[in-house]
């Protein structure tokens, strides 16, 4: 390894594509996205174990059913205690205490998210730090703290702070059970791009090669995750490994998911390199039309590149 690959001790610490459109001016033609969701919405995307976005329909069954759950247990506590049998009292009491710290925390985990969305990020924190401290933080409850924090750090601009952050959720999601590799995957990415946004790119680089010696991510919010931190790096980099095709595929993945549309920008760049301008500039106007994320705080050297090719008023 180079002299430049070598991670350094904080960081040590710390695809299958579809066949392509039959042109490119046909592919971009047929794009039509949805307008972003609001950031109240988003906050409430939950990914199973495949990467994939559980549906709305599916997410709400669950918390209805564990709003459900929580008033039967609460109805056998009440009705164990008029007969009196104390064995019976307690487990009923615990069952309630648990099936309640998990509601709780849940709701917490959601609100934190959703003040991150709308810039409120003292609130934000505040919820974190609860969510990280007996009685509260379990492994897997500060697994998911973490994650957010790292989130939080990152649009402070405390992009080394954050990378931290991230590595803790990922140590923790590894020690989970049952396994929760998406998180992990997410835990990896954010970790890759703060090191890029804070300029550490040896160490990035490193990450980076340690996730694509793994098996690609299969469902579609993991896929576009990734591809946003590859990209990013390549960004970073100047350095551009993908074709024409490659990179029209991956910002299919802007129009069709959640949290993907900084893949506008970031394939834009791309087709930009590779001398397909007008096509960049499609992209790049798609992107500032339907991307409302905060570049300018998750993924400034984005940010910079973007104003440079389109200055917005």
């Amino acid at each position: 390894m180079s002299a430049e690959a070598q991670p350094s001790q904080r960081s040590r610490a710390a695809l299958s594509l579809r066949e392509p459109e039959p042109s490119s001016s046909q592919a971009l033609a047929a794009y039509r996205p949805e307008p972003s969701l609001s950031p109240e919405k988003r906050a409430l995307v939950a990914v199973d174990t495949r990467g994939q976005v559980v549906p709305a329909w599916r997410r709400m069954g669950s918390q209805l059913a564990a709003y459900g759950a929580l008033g039967m247990l609460g109805t056998i506590g009440a009705y164990t205690i008029a007969i009196g049998d104390p064995l019976i009292m307690v487990l009923s009491l615990v069952g309630t205490a648990a099936w309640g710290h998990g509601i709780l925390v849940t709701r917490w985990l959601e609100r934190s998210s959703s003040l991150i969305l709308q810039g409120k990020l003292d609130e934000a924190q505040h919820v974190l730090e609860r969510l990280l401290h007996p009685p509260w933080g379990s492994d897997g409850v500060r697994a998911h703290a973490y994650l957010r924090l790292a989130a939080l750090l990152g649009r402070r601009g405390q992009h080394l702070e954050s990378v931290d952050a991230a590595a803790d959720a990922e140590e923790l999601f590894e020690r989970e059970y049952p396994p929760q590799p998406q998180f992990v995957a997410l835990s990896r990415y954010s970790q890759v791009r703060g090191l890029v946004s804070a300029g550490e790119l040896a160490d990035a680089r490193y990450r980076m090669s340690e996730i694509q010696a793994e098996d690609p991510p299969i469902g579609d919010f993991l896929r576009g995750q990734f591809h946003v931190t590859e990209l990013y790096l390549a960004l970073a980099d100047d350095r551009l490994a993908l074709s024409e095709t490659d990179l029209l595929e991956r910002s299919k993945l802007a129009r069709d998911t959640t949290g993907a549309e900084p893949l506008y920008f970031l394939c834009a760049w791309g087709l930009c390199k590779l001398g397909h301008r007008s096509l960049g500039k499609d992209l790049l106007d798609l992107g500032h039309k339907h991307c409302g994320e905060p570049l300018d705080q998750t993924l400034p050297l984005l940010k910079r590149w973007v104003s440079s090719q389109h200055p917005r008023p």
